[in-house]
């Protein structure tokens, strides 16, 4: 990944500050609170292309969700969440990421946000229906 993807951004209380607000930017690699000088935006320019990140398979993740599987169910393996090791994780984690078909929720998803987003300017603009 070469550009970091926003995929949270809250607005943070600034009274205590006279020009702009601070705002905290949550993206998959840092966390930073970015604090914009008196009338300049924190957030990236309208004309830039910005993504949204819907799914982030993280083989600690996948770590953790072993252990909770066998953990739970003892009928499923004879292994301990130790035995199953770091490149059996990243193979089926490729193997997973390079065979799901997520077409469908990712059209849902872009109709959902359109939406959204129409109602959003309806609501802005007072002209709901």
């Amino acid at each position: 990944m070469t550009e970091p993807f926003v995929t949270l951004v809250v607005r943070l209380p600034a009274a205590a500050l006279a020009g702009g607000a601070p705002v905290l930017v949550i993206t998959t690699e840092a966390v930073v609170i970015v604090m914009p000088a008196h009338g300049e935006s924190a957030l990236p320019d309208r004309g830039m292309q910005r993504e949204h990140v819907l799914l982030h398979l993280a083989e600690e993740n996948v770590r953790e969700e072993i252990r909770t599987v066998i953990e739970t169910d003892n009928t499923l393996t004879r292994l301990a969440p130790e035995m199953v090791g770091d490149a059996d994780i990243h193979a089926a984690c490729r193997a997973v990421a390079l065979s799901a078909d997520f077409s469908e929720e990712h059209g849902a998803a872009r109709f959902r946000a359109a939406l959204a987003a129409i109602r959003a300017a309806e609501r802005r603009l007072g002209c709901l229906a």
